[in-house]
């Protein structure tokens, strides 16, 4: 009988616990275009108790009844705090709560503060990666042009990637990726290793989002400074726009052997995360000819100054690499000036029935295909 009133008694307060609780179910979304706003902060001031947003900017927030006085806080990168009191929130089936975009006056914001939103926006970035850009295997078809002291060099090249972004580190891009010179076109003859020698290699090193490095390195990211240049519209996109630079320009900060200066300017979308474009402006005092990533040698290239551009576009409703640009001014081996400027363009992107490639051509020495030339579009 005692048993049987202890466990009566047991199921009364759980019932009575149960009661105690509310739960508040709503949606996220930014006033402007009412979408939803993904990985918002949610929570009762001054409590532990919280949750955040789906990507889709859905929630769910439980209401002890001790705390049905109190106020909800809504926090999101980018967006303006908001705080309502639970009382106006609790009875409602479904909530909808709008957020303003925040605007940052870089002249009135603490440097302090504005840094740390900042490092948030980046973290969130990299951390999505394997969420918002391409997994493999996948193919890409690729425009490649050179121009060096007034010699040209046009290609197309077809690359695999086994594993895609799924897996961001400069490691796993060299494992994965492979690429082979299909068509080509010089207007110079290939004689030896550095005539042959392209600087394409190097052109993929520059896509962050899939070597993941330097800024997207969380190890690192506390030793740059990050400034929000603007938000603003790119490619349609509301973007923000974060200048980065850093002091320590050893090769795991900068991805460059002796780097002595190195700036960037990376854009973020606000509406998923993604890395839509990345700028750098490097600077070296000696580069080994072969890549900026690579151990310089005593013959190396020196007063070395290049500006890279890496862009990135929705295939599938997933990013990939769109394209890179890069521009190189050095002092060469024989103490002469020299430039070189290198594009890589994405004309196709193949994700079934991918031809996967098992090495790279570091040597292009591809058949002159005149019919082929006569007929290829080059990209714009």
């Amino acid at each position: 009988m005692k048993r049987l009133l202890f466990f009566i008694i047991l199921i009364g307060f759980s019932v009575a616990a149960i009661a105690q609780v509310k739960v508040i179910k709503g949606k996220i979304t930014d006033n402007e275009s009412d979408e939803g706003i993904a990985y918002t902060n949610i929570g009762i001031e001054g409590t532990l108790y919280g949750t955040a947003s789906n990507t889709d900017g859905f929630f769910e927030l439980k209401i002890p009844e001790e705390h049905e006085q109190g106020s909800i806080y809504f926090s999101a990168v980018g967006y303006a705090n908001r705080v309502i009191p639970v009382g106006e929130l609790i009875g409602q089936e479904f909530v909808t709560i709008a957020l303003e975009e925040q605007t940052y006056d870089i002249g009135n914001i603490d440097v302090a503060a504005q840094s740390k939103v900042l490092f948030r926006i980046i973290r969130t970035a990299s951390e999505r990666i394997k969420d918002n850009y391409l997994s493999g295997p996948y193919g890409l078809k690729i425009y490649y042009s050179e121009m060096k002291d007034g010699k040209k060099r046009e290609a197309v090249v077809q690359m695999s990637d086994q594993n895609g972004y799924r897996s961001p580190s400069a490691l796993d891009a060299f494992r994965s990726r492979n690429y082979r010179f299909t068509e080509a076109k010089r207007d110079f003859d290939v004689y030896s290793f550095p005539q042959g020698t392209t600087g394409f290699d190097e052109l993929l090193q520059a896509d962050l989002a899939r070597v993941g490095n330097t800024i997207l390195n969380a190890d690192l990211i506390n030793d740059y400074d990050l400034q929000l240049e603007k938000s603003t519209v790119f490619n349609g996109d509301s973007v923000w726009v974060i200048d980065y630079k850093t002091s320590k320009t050893d090769l795991a900060h900068t991805g460059s052997f002796g780097c002595r200066k190195f700036n960037g300017k990376i854009y973020i979308s606000k509406t998923d995360y993604g890395i839509v474009r990345n700028e750098l402006e490097i600077e070296s005092g000696r580069q080994n000819p072969q890549g900026r990533s690579l151990a310089v040698k005593t013959n190396g290239i020196s007063d070395v100054t290049e500006n890279i551009t890496v862009g990135y576009k929705k295939a599938g409703g997933n990013y990939v690499l769109a394209f890179v640009d890069a521009k190189k001014q050095f002092i060469n081996a024989d103490h002469q000036k020299s430039a070189i400027a290198q594009t890589l363009t994405v004309i196709d992107v193949q994700t079934s029935n991918v031809l996967v490639i098992s090495d790279r051509d570091y040597f292009e020495s591809t058949a002159f295909n005149v019919a082929f030339w006569e007929k290829f579009i080059r990209p714009q």
